[in-house]
């Protein structure tokens, strides 16, 4: 009896503790990259792969750059109406865009990786899924006027300035 509770704590233990361990290595998959980093004459043969899933519908700008922010840091390029990341899969080397425009979140890749990609994003937007919203915030211009974006003890914003 006493062997088999034993076992049984070994057991979930072992189940806690690497469950615990794929948290933490969540995003060891990918890496951004800085813009120094990017050959800017490949980047006109990106194109739109998908839209993202939009999280939050009153702060949809807010609730993407929170995840993308805790996993990945500030984003180095604010854009009108949002901001870009460059990602790189360590598995496969490919790098792709993860940005918030007009139409939202969104993927942009090489036209020769398309495919590859659509598989990273199922991966990526697993770990958006998982991640926990950071404080942050950012300005962000739109056709709107200007918005101060991010979230605050766990609640994301998009708030006209």
């Amino acid at each position: 009896m006493k062997k088999s509770i034993a076992i049984i704590l070994l057991l979930i233990s072992n189940l806690f503790f690497a469950q615990i361990k794929n948290s933490i290595n969540m995003n060891s998959q990918f890496i951004v990259l800085d813009s120094s980093e990017i050959d800017k004459s490949k980047l006109k043969n990106f194109e739109l792969v998908d839209f993202g899933m939009m999280r939050s519908q009153s702060a949809p700008i807010g609730d993407f750059l929170s995840r993308m922010w805790g996993n990945f840091g500030k984003p180095e390029d604010i854009l009108y109406e949002g901001f870009n990341y460059y990602i790189k899969d360590k598995k496969t080397d490919i790098t792709f865009i993860v940005y918030f425009g007009a139409g939202g979140p969104a993927y942009a890749a090489n036209k020769n990786d398309f495919q590859k990609v659509k598989l990273l994003i199922k991966d990526f937007e697993n770990l958006l899924d998982n991640s926990k919203l950071v404080d942050c915030e950012i300005e962000v211009e739109t056709d709107y006027g200007i918005y101060l974006c991010g979230a605050k003890n766990g609640v994301p914003y998009d708030t006209q300035k």
